[in-house]
């Protein structure tokens, strides 16, 4: 009667833990939750747009996109990271772009970069310019002459001015492509800036993803716990039972209590750790921690694959921190021929013309009218070797500028092919790890019938029961570097493999 009790309360646990192991865990994704709070904006802060609400897969967004200077909201190319498969990923990022401070000081820099091509293409235009002016002015008696008279005294008279409507206008001749070498300089200025705004962008949307997959590692690690922690606290009951009718030990009972009570504490180690990597995802998004919250997920089911064999300079050239430092090497180069125009002689074409009186009477009369027309040329002479300088200035900067960005691309090339070996790694043990929890799995059923059977202790059930544990746990840390090195070879591409 005792082993018939015996198999069926063990039998019970089978059939419990078959059956924790075949329950699929919570579908990809999730839903994040965000209410910003509607506090009044103050003086120096940027009044929020009416909010737009995405409820797309289950996400719940909730953001006050500003828009940008140019009014059109810049779009993220995020197909890299459409690849994951994960609506929530993309709503999260669209999130934080359209709200991070930071992307948003880097867009304006690039609208000021773009301003200022235009205030430099405006040298290429006439300057005119035109003002009244009246005036009185009355003459000393005592005045200097050049050849004195012999009282020393003049009589004093009063001299009147009244112009009316003057233009001066001047137009210098770029003959030497001064002013259309400073257009290039900012005009490269510019695509520096904007190749810096995207680069943030990247960044941004990386620390995202990372972000939010290391909450998707966190949250199926806890679930492994979850389920381990459900199937221990039935078996505690059972053994519990046991104890009462005499069949086992106290040892057992307490053995099985120990790991878990050591179980919930890891359980809540994993809590506190998923707590602060949303409250950094908040931060990510530009949003108050008090009101974010993101839903159970699992890690995606979706890996980006790279399809070529090794990563080609080709591909990192296209990397807008990469392109930044090209533009720089332009900016140099461009610099040089600006310094060397500086040398050149500046022609203006200039004229005046207008009303001129000394009275207000005859201001309306033919020979009231005055003007003048002319052509400056000014070249420098000596300005203590200044333009040469600067020229050889010019000229190192563009030496600087290689070297930086030679270091720079050997780093993206180091941090490519680091994500892309481990990649290729990291499937192998993942692979692996799968093959140890079966082999785990089918030992602990093993232990677990000899144990019903009265020829192995408890001791040894539990040895194996904690052995697949690990081997669950360390596969899903396995699957979540794989995600995390997939994000990192997406960064160290510029955003997507095509």
């Amino acid at each position: 009667m005792n082993n018939y009790l015996t198999s069926i309360l063990f039998a019970s646990v089978v059939v419990f833990q078959v059956n924790a192991q075949t329950t699929p865990l919570n579908a990809p994704g999730g839903a994040v939750t965000v209410q910003p709070s509607a506090a009044p904006a103050t003086n120096g802060t940027v009044q929020p747009q009416a909010p737009a609400t995405n409820t797309t897969s289950g996400v719940t967004t909730t953001s006050a996109a500003a828009p940008a200077p140019n009014g059109s909201v810049p779009a993220l190319t995020i197909s890299g990271f459409r690849r994951f498969g994960d609506p929530t990923l993309e709503s999260l990022i669209q999130l934080g772009l359209d709200n991070s401070p930071n992307l948003r000081g880097a867009l304006s820099r690039l609208e000021e970069a773009r301003i200022r091509v235009k205030v430099a293409q405006s040298f290429l235009s006439p300057s005119i310019r035109s003002s009244a002016l009246i005036t009185t002015q009355s003459l000393s008696e005592r005045r200097p002459l050049s050849i004195p008279n012999q009282t020393d005294l003049l009589p004093r008279f009063q001299l009147n001015t009244f112009q009316l409507l003057p233009i001066d206008a001047s137009y210098e001749l770029d003959l030497f492509k001064r002013i259309r070498s400073g257009i290039a300089v900012a005009d490269l200025q510019a695509q520096a800036s904007d190749a810096d705004y995207q680069s943030f962008r990247l960044t941004l949307a990386s620390d995202i993803a990372r972000t939010y997959l290391l909450i998707r590692g966190n949250d199926t690690e806890q679930a492994v716990f979850r389920r381990n922690i459900q199937s221990r606290d039935t078996t505690i009951s059972i053994l519990r039972e046991r104890f009462r009718v005499g069949l086992i030990n106290q040892i057992d009972v307490q053995r099985a209590e120990t790991d878990y009570a050591g179980l919930q504490v890891t359980l809540r180690g994993l809590e506190r750790a998923r707590k602060e990597l949303v409250n950094g995802l908040s931060q990510l998004c530009a949003q108050d921690p008090n009101q974010f919250s993101v839903d159970t997920g699992t890690l995606p089911t979706t890996v980006p694959t790279y399809p070529y064999a090794n990563v080609a300079i080709e591909q990192l050239a296209r990397r807008p921190d990469l392109l930044q430092f090209i533009r720089q090497n332009e900016i140099a180069a461009a610099q040089v021929t600006l310094q060397q125009s500086s040398t050149l002689p500046r022609v203006t074409l200039i004229g005046s013309g207008g009303i001129l009186s000394g009275k207000i009477g005859p201001w309306f009369t033919p020979s009231s009218a005055t003007y003048i027309l002319g052509i400056n040329a000014s070249v420098p002479l000596y300005e203590g070797h200044r333009a040469r300088q600067n020229i050889a200035l010019s000229r190192q900067q563009i030496q600087t500028n290689q070297q930086t960005y030679q270091q720079a691309l050997q780093l993206a090339q180091r941090d490519a092919e680091t994500a892309l070996d481990n990649l290729a790694m990291l499937r192998q043990q993942i692979d692996l790890q799968q093959q140890t929890l079966t082999l785990a799995r089918r030992t602990e059923q093993y232990n677990r019938e000899l144990y019903v059977r009265g020829l192995a202790t408890y001791l040894e059930v539990l040895d194996a029961q904690r052995t697949i544990l690990l081997s669950e746990q360390q596969l899903v840390q396995l699957r979540s570097q794989e995600v995390q090195y997939a994000v990192a070879l997406l960064r160290a591409v510029g955003g997507d493999f095509n």
